[in-house]
């Protein structure tokens, strides 16, 4: 890969990051898949949740 490929790369995916920074719905999409990764982790379900109310 040449360096201005590197580069465009590295552009490219800054602006994506900045992008999904600025946009409320792909912030949301992120926290929902984080959310649920947590979740799978340590094998919690939404009863769980529940419970801790």
């Amino acid at each position: 890969m040449t360096d201005r490929r590197f580069e465009d790369l590295l552009q490219q995916a800054s602006a994506f990051f900045a992008q999904s920074e600025s946009d409320p719905e792909a912030e949301k999409q992120v926290a929902i898949a984080e959310i649920i990764e947590t979740m799978n982790r340590y094998g919690l379900t939404l009863a769980d949740l529940r419970a801790s109310d």
